[in-house]
């Protein structure tokens, strides 16, 4: 009976990483033994792709809050625009800290998480490194096959290590890799070339590629459509914006109903002039009148109470004609 040699779970850190991830191939490969021959290529591989699998049911629902708080994310760009103008040419360390408060207050608000997208990418990262490095294990360099398969990988013991290096997919061990010593080569598979393990690899490099290519594809269509989705809801709020004060670059607008007045309308003191809202009311006066400097007032008042409500709806007024 030949010795057991297990390696140690303290003789890495990923082994923390390698260990689980062994445990869940494992489980597979079991399961999959009732179906397929455990000994073949196609349970093992069978075993890593449902790993994968498993990854991604589990990642589900932060994937599906990731999605959901890029989508809140472009709601709130407007917003966010909002307190940056408000912000900016403001760089004291208490203007600073209340824009993070409003900024937090403002996601906690629409229930979004900025961090949120990280986690999927962050469970990810250990998982594949452990695969990796449990892969790598079945056939670890400067070993012979014969001392490999004597050694545990993490929760495999040495006689699943050893089905794992007889193995073979389409006539090529799946311990073997493409710069195997041709000794090691031979004991693992007697007549096996680099050329037999390229023929296999390289098809796959380019499935891979591909594979990569059109993930990234479309992830920049849906990056895109979100950016242009943002844009347009800032353009629409700066628009609603230029039409909800009654003097916005030099142009005006109706307030509640209210006729239109010109900005030389509300020059009170200068040539005699008579506001608006004199007008309305029948007490156009001369200037120093008190009917003029009550006229005064009222049209501040309303420019007040004007740039406080600031409707997020379009005014139905039309511009005045030049």
């Amino acid at each position: 009976m030949r010795p057991i040699r297990r390696r140690s779970s303290l003789e890495k850190p990923v082994d923390l990483f390698a260990y689980p991830v062994s445990l869940v191939m494992k489980f597979w490969h079991w399961a999959l033994s009732f179906v397929v021959d455990p000994d073949s290529g196609i349970a093992w591989v069978g075993s890593v792709l449902l790993l994968v699998v498993t990854v991604r049911l589990l990642l589900m629902r932060s994937m599906w809050r990731q999605q959901y708080s890029m989508r809140k994310m472009a709601q709130l760009a407007p917003k966010m625009k909002e307190l940056q103008l408000k912000y900016s040419g403001r760089k004291s360390p208490e203007d600073r800290q209340a824009q993070a408060k409003e900024m937090q207050e403002l996601y906690s608000g629409a229930g979004v998480n900025p961090a949120a997208g990280c986690l999927p990418l962050l469970v990810q990262i250990p998982v594949f490194l452990g695969l990796y490095y449990v892969l790598l294990n079945f056939s670890p360099p400067g070993k012979s096959i014969e001392e490999a398969s004597t050694m545990t990988n993490g929760a495999f013991q040495p006689e699943q290590v050893a089905s794992f290096l007889n193995a073979e997919i389409f006539g090529v061990p799946l311990a073997s890799y493409i710069r195997m010593p041709q000794e090691v080569m031979d004991s693992l598979h007697p007549g096996l070339q680099q050329s037999d393990i390229l023929m296999l690899a390289v098809p796959l490099f380019v499935l891979a590629g591909i594979a990569t290519f059109i993930n990234m594809w479309n992830s920049f269509r849906r990056q895109k459509a979100a950016k242009a989705a943002e844009q347009a809801a800032i353009a629409q709020v700066e628009a609603e914006d230029r039409a909800g004060g009654p003097f916005v670059d030099g142009e005006v607008v109706e307030i509640d109903g209210e006729k239109p007045a010109t900005a030389a309308d509300a020059d009170v003191g200068s040539e005699g002039g008579s506001t608006a809202a004199d007008r309305r009311d029948g007490t156009a006066g001369t200037p120093g009148t008190p009917a003029t400097a009550g006229a005064a007032g009222a049209a501040v008042r309303a420019l007040e109470q004007a740039l406080m409500r600031r409707p997020s709806r379009r005014t139905s007024s039309r511009w005045p004609s030049p």
